[in-house]
C-alpha cells in the first residue's frame, strides 16, 4: 500500500486555504519530487489555486502552466489535486473531483487526490484532516488513514496550532486572489517564510 507524507509546508497550506475559504469550494495542486517506482510520494507544497472559479478551464490551464513552470525549475511535479467543498459534511471524493486532477494523472503517475474534511479544519488539524486516494485508472483507490503521514510529525502539529491562532490564513493568496490582483504572489513567498520559522 502507498505511503503519502505531507511536509508542514504542503500541510499547512492546505489547512489554511480551507479556513481562508470556510463557505467556498477551493482547489488547488500538490507538489512532489519525483519518485518513479517508489511506494512512498511526499507532498513538499501545495499551490492554493480557486476559491471563486474552480470549474472556468481558461483559468485552470494559465494557473497550471504556471504552477508547471515553478516546478519544474524547483525540479518537482505536480503530482496531485486537492479540494474541500462549501458544504462542511461533503467530504466524497466524488463531489470534489475535476478536470485538473485527470490533467494531473495524464502527465505523472500515480498522482493522487486529496480532500479536506472541513469539520476537522481548526487549530487540532492533523494528518486525519485529510483523505487521500490515489487516481488508478479513471478510479479511486483510497489510502488507509495509518498511511498518511506529517512530515515531521509534532513541529506541523505546532505550526498548524500557531498559525491558526495568528490568523495566518488571511496572508494567504490563491490563483484568484492574483487574478484580481497581479502584484499578489500566488507562490506565498511570505507565508512560505512564516511557516518555515515554526519547524
Amino acid at each position: 500500500m502507498s505511503e503519502v507524507k505531507f511536509s508542514a509546508k504542503a500541510f499547512c497550506k492546505i489547512i489554511l486555504h480551507a479556513a481562508k475559504y470556510p463557505h467556498c469550494a477551493i482547489n488547488g495542486v500538490l507538489l512532489a519530487k519525483p519518485n518513479a517506482g517508489s511506494r512512498e510520494i511526499e507532498f513538499v507544497d501545495a499551490v492554493p489555486l480557486f476559491h471563486i472559479s474552480l470549474h472556468l478551464t481558461p483559468m485552470s490551464e494559465i494557473a497550471l502552466m504556471q504552477v508547471d513552470e515553478l516546478a519544474s525549475k524547483m525540479g518537482l511535479v505536480i503530482a496531485g489535486y486537492y479540494a474541500a467543498s462549501e458544504n462542511i459534511r461533503d467530504n466524497t471524493f466524488e463531489k470534489t473531483y475535476h478536470k485538473v486532477a485527470e490533467k494531473i494523472a495524464s502527465n505523472y503517475s500515480p498522482s493522487y487526490v486529496v480532500v479536506v474534511n472541513n469539520s476537522k479544519v481548526s487549530t487540532e488539524a492533523d494528518s486525519s484532516s485529510l483523505k487521500v486516494a490515489q487516481l488508478s485508472e479513471g478510479g479511486f483507490r483510497q489510502i488507509e488513514e495509518q498511511n498518511i503521514s506529517l512530515s515531521p510529525a509534532q513541529a506541523t502539529s505546532y505550526a498548524i496550532v500557531a498559525l491558526m491562532q495568528q490568523k495566518a490564513f488571511q496572508k494567504l493568496i490563491d490563483f484568484d486572489n492574483h487574478l484580481d490582483n497581479i502584484c499578489a504572489d500566488w507562490m506565498n513567498v511570505e507565508l512560505n517564510k512564516t511557516i518555515e520559522s515554526y519547524l
